[in-house]
């Protein structure tokens, strides 16, 4: 009987980077929401994509750039959601303005699949998304600025 091999595959380098990334200083996670991160990439790794896709959800909107990656992955393929270039450009392009190089090489191999007009609608989602969340931050951080200057 023959030995039993390990699977090699590219998402081994996903693995390892989303070991790292689970850390409480990875990126775009913290202690909080490493929990959350841990078992929506357990879903993701295990094929339950729609559950994947709730967690990975959740902490894209916070900011986290490896999240953001796999919600792009999981468009650009449609795993558990269905294949939509543009919004998978529109992920892969917030995460790797965050400096994610991952999502810079599937962005880049992704806009060979896709037309002018395509990268436009995309590019345009990303600046809309940015802006909002930007938006809601500061919104946020006044809302704070008004109850302690009326609690002191």
């Amino acid at each position: 009987m023959g030995k039993v091999q390990p699977m090699v595959s590219e998402s081994a380098g996903d693995w390892f980077e989303a070991i790292i990334s689970a850390q409480p200083e990875g990126v775009g996670l913290n202690e909080r929401n490493r929990d959350t991160f841990n078992e929506a990439f357990e879903y993701f790794t295990s094929g339950s994509y729609d559950l994947a896709y709730t967690g990975f959800s959740e902490l894209a909107s916070q900011g986290s750039s490896i999240c953001q990656y796999y919600l792009g992955l999981m468009y650009s393929s449609g795993m558990g959601v269905l294949q939509d270039f543009c919004k998978a450009h529109m992920w892969l392009n917030i995460a790797s303005s965050q400096g994610h190089k991952k999502a810079r090489k599937h962005l880049d191999t992704l806009t060979h699949n896709m037309t002018a007009d395509q990268i436009a609608d995309a590019q345009k989602r990303a600046r809309k998304w940015v802006s909002n969340q930007r938006r809601d931050a500061d919104d946020l951080s006044n809302h704070q600025d008004e109850t302690e200057t009326r609690a002191g």
